[in-house]
């Protein structure tokens, strides 16, 4: 019983069978009662009413001729008929009958005759337990009873058409639910079966089997469900390769400024150089613990941004003036490349609610990431467009451009589309994961547009903290 118990529970489709065939079977059992009742209630209400009516016919026949020629008459039509007839004087005296009287016939007699009024009414009416179904009519002369019509009608033909219905409906309903049990249990099976290609499915995943897939059959809930497993299974390997990727990178990211700073701290200490040697060396391990602090710090951001305790202080302020002040810091390292940097004001002066230092970071990691990307002597655009409700800010550069299969990936966190470990090119993959972060805090948007060999186009737009009119 334990493991019968066991086995429903642990079965989707049994439990789902069951519930169905519990609900099947109230409803049968429900329909099978009232038909049941109906039946029993119409066949008794016939058989009553015609033994009462049969009575009456009788008697009625009978006041108009009271004599041995017409008790005769009466008598010979119920001879072969399921009925039985019996005729009684005013005293209860047998005048006439169409079978032979037997003791439980008498008891009925004697009530009749004791019952000399002049009404018709039915002695009994106890078909379960009784062998007799009874009527019993007066015959009238001259306004008085002068005899009685009692008719028998056997109650063995009305058991045994009960019967022979409970048998008709209990065959009928076995028969009905061993069918409804087979197709309720086919079709509870097709309904969990997808189910259970989703546990199985979603085991292979959790193993790190990420290529296991449900087939999507339908526009269903289940159908949607299954679409979404397979979509989590990509975002899942998507993620789970950008972190293995990411672990690599980060690793050689800290290994590289590490490696410089021990090696030549240890030439610093270890070998006697020149004033200028030791400058110069002193000045690469300046360099590398900057790249490493830089690093460590955008860890340290994304981190806090995730977890939504980055601390942000809006104010109302002008994001030209954040822009114009962004621009003079990255100024420098622009001229090192010899890019150009092409800078259009707005119309008006736009006033947002931000955090200076936040966006001041935003502007320096789209601006940085453009440089990187930029060649020798390339360009960097920046401009503006707005209406009365947001402001643009576009930031064009004239880089290599981003493969159209990466570009809906590259505001991902970990995500990088450069592959190599380069320190020119090769980012950490957390700066535009950070921007679109402070970008969503400030209620604005951030989008990228990129064509390969032509740059790529970085828009980041704000709610303005009040109408400006157009830009």
């Amino acid at each position: 019983m334990t493991k019968l118990l066991r086995f429903i529970r642990t079965h989707v489709a049994v439990k789902l069978g069951l519930l169905l065939l519990s609900v099947f079977l109230l409803v049968m059992v429900a329909l099978g009662n009232i038909l049941y009742s109906l039946f029993l209630s119409f066949y008794l209400s016939h058989t009553t009413e015609e033994l009462l009516q049969r009575a009456h016919s009788h008697a009625a026949v009978l006041s108009d001729h009271f004599d041995p020629l017409t008790i005769d008459h009466v008598v010979r039509m119920e001879q072969g008929s399921l009925f039985m007839v019996v005729i009684l004087d005013e005293k209860g005296e047998i005048l006439g009958r169409s079978d032979t009287i037997t003791p439980l016939h008498r008891s009925y007699l004697k009530e009749a005759a004791l019952r000399n009024q002049k009404e018709e009414y039915a002695l009994e009416e106890d078909w379960r337990s009784k062998p007799f179904l009874v009527s019993r009519s007066s015959i009238l002369g001259d306004g008085k009873a002068i005899g009685t019509v009692v008719l028998f009608s056997p109650t063995a033909p009305i058991r045994e058409a009960i019967g022979l219905l409970r048998g008709m409906l209990l065959g009928i309903g076995g028969i009905t639910v061993l069918i409804v049990t087979g197709i309720l249990f086919i079709l509870s099976r097709m309904v969990v079966r997808p189910l259970i290609e989703m546990k199985k499915v979603t085991g292979d995943i959790a193993q790190g089997r990420y290529q296991s897939r449900i087939l999507v059959t339908g526009e269903d809930e289940v159908a949607q469900l299954a679409d979404s497993i397979n979509h989590m299974s990509e975002e899942i390997k998507f993620y789970q390769k950008q972190r293995n990727e990411f672990l690599a990178d980060i690793g050689h990211e800290l290994r590289t400024p590490l490696t410089y700073l021990k090696g030549y701290s240890e030439i610093v200490l270890q070998t006697s150089l020149s004033n200028e040697e030791q400058k110069e060396y002193i000045g690469i391990i300046h360099e590398q613990s900057k790249r490493l602090q830089r690093l460590v710090q955008d860890l340290f951001d994304l981190a806090r941004l995730e977890q939504g305790d980055f601390s942000f202080k809006k104010e109302r302020l002008s994001l030209e003036e954040v822009v114009t002040n962004v621009l003079t810091f990255v100024e420098s390292s622009m001229d090192e490349k010899g890019i150009v940097l092409d800078y259009q004001p707005p119309n008006t002066n736009p006033f947002v609610e931000a955090d200076p230092q936040r966006l001041e970071q935003l502007f320096i990691n789209i601006l940085e990431n453009a440089r990187r990307y930029t060649p020798q002597n390339g360009f960097i655009e920046v401009r503006y467009e707005g209406d009365v409700d947001h402001i643009t800010v576009q930031i064009r550069d004239s880089g290599p451009g981003i493969p159209k299969d990466e570009l809906p990936f590259i505001m991902e966190r970990l995500y990088r589309v450069e592959k190599s470990r380069s320190k020119e090119t090769g980012g950490t993959g957390l700066g535009l994961a950070i921007c679109k972060k402070i970008v969503e805090v400030h209620k604005g948007e951030i989008r990228v547009e990129s064509v390969e060999g032509q740059g790529t186009t970085f828009s980041v737009r704000f709610p303005l903290a009040k109408r400006e009119g157009m830009y």
